[in-house]
């Protein structure tokens, strides 16, 4: 009988195992579904350029033509008037796109373009820059940001052309877990303080 009785809870014990074993695994799985869904949702959408209005692409076409490595993502709308140099890669709409995004290579240079879905282009980001303006270098200096460290690649946002005098510099900074892409004007001022995880 007390054989019986061991072999039981023996069973039990083991049944209890395999069932949480069970419910741990789905649990856990289904959070890394549910996370990679989130990630999915939050990535700007790519797209074949044959889905662009002719607008966009024809207007990318006369003003990049030795372009290459082109790719192209949909981006919800966004405050142009305050906000044209900010761009988010990881901002996703279900919405019908307001504005297309051209990623493409110039010289070496990583580039990113925006137009309207009308074709009217709205910024333009080149990568790879490394040196600053001395007025940003030097508000960097004097910010609570000094003794960060500066990511070597910084970028060149403008509106119509690399010859515009309106220019903003996005620079990545960090400091242990702390990390921050921080917008200047070309005149040294702080626009927007961006903090990433």
């Amino acid at each position: 009988m007390s054989q019986l009785k061991t072999m039981k809870n023996k069973t039990v014990s083991v049944f209890v195992a395999v069932l949480m074993s069970v419910a741990f695994t789905t649990a856990v799985s289904g959070q890394s579904t549910k996370k990679s869904a989130q990630k999915t949702e939050q990535k700007s959408t790519k797209i074949v350029k044959e889905r662009v209005p002719k607008a966009v692409t024809e207007n990318f076409s006369k003003e990049y033509p030795m372009a290459i490595r082109e790719l192209w993502y949909v981006y919800p709308e966004f405050d142009i008037i305050n906000d044209w140099y900010y761009y988010d890669p990881f901002l996703f709409s279900r919405a019908v796109p307001e504005y297309y995004i051209a990623e493409f290579v110039i010289d070496g240079h990583d580039h990113k373009v925006i137009y309207s879905k009308e074709g009217k282009k709205i910024a333009v980001h080149k990568k790879g820059i490394t040196d600053l303006p001395e007025t940003v270098s030097d508000a960097i200096r004097k910010s609570i940001y000094s003794t960060y460290n500066v990511a070597e690649d910084k970028e060149e946002i403008f509106r119509d052309s690399s010859l515009d005098l309106l220019k903003v510099y996005k620079i990545e900074v960090d400091k242990g877990p702390s990390k921050h892409y921080l917008f200047f004007s070309s005149e040294g001022q702080l626009l927007k303080d961006k903090t990433t995880k």
